[in-house]
């Protein structure tokens, strides 16, 4: 079920349990999915933020630097996004569907984000969501760089591991490095937990960012670009939350899975 506190959140349940809460409503973060919880019930997001923060809360699409057609940066201010419910149901044969719209603007309007939603019934486990984020340039050339992705900030967890597509594991591994998909997994309250990244291949090259301290980070890096005014860019990604271990869920699978589509 998908409940709303209009300008404010969305909160979807199946089987009257939490499976995540969608914040837009905070003028000064992105929007974000925290609280996110695993199939055993535990939540696996930070939802801390403060304005200099270093990582940003919970599942988070940001876009990086904005600059325009003379490469000067550009500081925008965002719109409450306005939400779409396509679907108010998350029963056992379907999904949960919405979409959030934001205008993003300077002086005039800049930027339109577009993040379409779909959040599966839980299965075998593990539980997937998937995101499609659209960026449409108005009237003027713009070109995003830095931290352009999808990033995990994740709860405290003991023997906290990150791990990639390449088979490589430890932060020193998987840092800086391209790959397919990367993972995060540790031990919560005697349960193996674990968070994973899956961006399309549409998405193009995708450098991963990891911490596996304590409290982790994770992070899909997108190549920079440029879009044309009134031009699209689509960004795809998986989101996995799964119960078990680098050695016991077998990630590759689902990216097969994900990237036939």
């Amino acid at each position: 079920m998908l409940d709303e506190v209009p300008g404010k959140e969305v909160k979807i349940t199946e089987k009257g349990e939490p499976m995540l809460t969608y914040c837009y409503g905070e003028s000064g973060s992105f929007s974000h999915f925290h609280p996110l919880y695993a199939p055993n019930g535990q939540a696996v997001t930070e939802g801390m933020w403060e304005t200099g923060q270093q990582h940003l809360p919970g599942i988070c699409f940001t876009f990086g630097t904005v600059s325009d057609e003379n490469r000067k940066p550009t500081e925008l201010c965002r719109s409450t996004p306005t939400i779409d419910r396509e679907n108010s149901k998350a029963a056992a044969e379907e999904s949960a569907k919405f979409v959030s719209k934001t205008t993003w603007e300077a002086a005039n309007p800049v930027l339109t984000e577009i993040c379409e939603v779909i959040v599966y019934p839980l299965q075998n486990d593990v539980r997937i969501l998937d995101l499609t984020v659209i960026l449409q340039a108005a009237s003027t050339p713009i070109t995003f760089d830095g931290k352009i992705g999808l990033s995990y900030q994740a709860v405290e967890m003991e023997h906290r591991k990150a791990a990639n597509a390449n088979g490589k594991i430890g932060e020193s591994e998987v840092n800086e490095q391209e790959s397919e998909w990367a993972t995060l997994c540790g031990i919560s309250s005697d349960a193996a937990i674990g968070v994973a990244i899956l961006p399309h291949s549409k998405n193009g090259q995708t450098l991963f960012l990891a911490e596996d301290t304590y409290k982790g980070f994770l992070f899909a890096n997108t190549a920079p670009f440029t879009l044309n005014a009134n031009e699209n860019r689509e960004l795809n990604y998986r989101v996995l939350i799964y119960l078990g271990d680098l050695f016991t869920f077998d990630v590759w699978n689902y990216y097969q899975n994900y990237s036939e589509l």
